[in-house]
């Protein structure tokens, strides 16, 4: 079973949608503005007819609901599963969209268009945000800040510093609602019970937490470091705190051994994303968010 279907207690609507061997839940989120109705918790068969069927009826009652689009996938929230690979389907990072390629032909064929794309990529650790980083990073040290890593278990003893800086953090990101900090616990920390030992840099300002980086070996491929999540608080953003933990972050990569960083599911939507030239960066693999207008 999956463990994540706890998180639907939070939705405002929800109902289970099967026909053969396809299924899926229609989700109401509305904290959501833009987008709260979405399709998520799919499992597809290689049947197209059975699988149009299937969103046919969820679109009918999502259309009953009043609800003008539908997206997905989604399962509820972003701090849960959501979006699809659209590309390097056998390249596999932690955690990682693991739908075959047919999911995507499908909902393509179905009327459904991308609406926020994301990407991982290799990024080589000597690039220009690195160079520069050493002196912001001695500078914010100057200012006060103070860096420290955690390694393995102790990483747990800080949850509830992460959890409030991730929630002033991405308040206003795309498709971001609050999630409660018991749920943070009992169902986001599952994903992270198996990697053998996360990494996460954090920086304090006045023994509150500001900003952090969370990263990790893959632990499909151990000779891969992963960058997971960055999340520096509101007051403190623009002013290079990030490139400051960025710094942090890769010099201990580095003293690890590894030439390169994955940066993990990117939004390109963001108006920070940018891409590196093909000397920093190599082997990018894309993943999708769709939606479909509902028409009457």
């Amino acid at each position: 079973m999956n463990k994540e279907l706890a998180i639907l207690q939070l939705a405002d609507y929800k109902e289970y949608f099967e026909n053969g061997k396809s299924s899926c839940y229609l989700i109401i989120n509305n904290k959501l503005d833009d987008y709260p109705c979405m399709f998520g918790f799919a499992e597809f068969s290689e049947d197209l007819d059975e699988v149009s069927a299937l969103m046919h009826q969820v679109e009918e009652r999502a259309r009953e609901l009043g609800q003008k689009h539908l997206i997905g996938p989604v399962n509820y929230t972003t701090w849960m599963s959501y979006r699809w690979a659209i590309s390097q389907y056998d390249q596999k990072y932690y955690p990682d969209c693991e739908n075959p390629p047919y999911y995507v032909d499908f909902i393509r064929q179905m009327g459904y268009r991308e609406l926020y794309t994301y990407r991982s990529a290799h990024i080589n650790t000597n690039n220009v945000l690195f160079e520069s980083g050493e002196e912001i990073f001695r500078k914010k040290q100057e200012e006060g800040f103070e860096f420290k890593l955690y390694r393995g278990e102790e990483s747990y003893q800080i949850v509830k510093d992460l959890f409030d800086v991730s929630i002033d953090a991405f308040q206003g990101s795309l498709l971001y609602s609050e999630i409660p900090f018991e749920v943070f616990q009992e169902i986001y920390l599952e994903w992270t019970k198996k990697i053998p030992e996360i990494h996460v840099f954090v920086a304090y300002k006045d023994g509150k937490a500001a900003g952090y980086v969370m990263s990790y070996a893959n632990p499909y491929d151990e000779t891969q470091y992963i960058s997971k999540t960055v999340g520096v608080r509101k007051e403190f953003q623009k002013q290079k705190l990030y490139v400051a933990l960025l710094y942090f972050g890769t010099k201990f990569v580095r003293e690890l051994g590894y030439d390169q960083t994955v940066y993990h599911f990117q939004c390109e939507q963001r108006s920070t994303f940018k891409r590196y030239d093909s000397t920093v960066e190599d082997q990018e693999k894309r993943y999708a968010v769709f939606v479909k207008e509902l028409t009457k």
